[in-house]
């Protein structure tokens, strides 16, 4: 299946001479609600560097807008650390799984013979050495 390719925007892939001047002419011709949404679409930049850029080309921006993206631009970084968090709390827990192997027979499996049968301590072993663990504490 042949790739397709990406329609490339407006003012992007310009040099930055170029695209500051266009910026300018697209600026006063915008006629939306969310000039830096907008100009974040059009220019493939992030909403921070849209906004910066719109301040330095003196577009209207009012102090709403401005409010409206940093809270966008918080509300991001938090999800994106939320989601980083939550892999590496499932990547810990899979490389736990996988170092406390066990089945219905055993509690922990340490290894296998050659002829793949498991072997290492059942669930009564273990039940035992908890039991033993709980009446004789170590000494401290």
């Amino acid at each position: 299946m042949k790739k397709k390719k990406k329609k490339r925007k407006p003012l992007q892939g310009l040099s930055k001479e170029e695209r500051l001047e266009k910026a300018k002419v697209w600026i006063e011709q915008f006629e939306g609600d969310n000039i830096i949404k907008a100009y974040s679409k059009i220019t493939g930049f992030n909403l921070k560097n849209a906004m910066n850029e719109l301040r330095r080309l003196g577009a209207p921006l009012d102090s709403e807008e401005i409010a409206r993206v940093k809270q966008t631009i918080q509300n991001r970084k938090l999800h994106n650390q939320r989601k980083r968090e939550k892999k590496k709390r499932e990547r810990e827990e899979q490389e736990l799984l996988a170092y406390l192997d066990s089945d219905e027979t055993f509690a922990y499996i340490a290894g296998y013979t050659s002829g793949g049968a498991p072997y290492g301590v059942t669930h009564e072993q273990m039940q035992e050495l908890e039991e033993w663990n709980e009446n004789n504490p170590a000494d401290e």
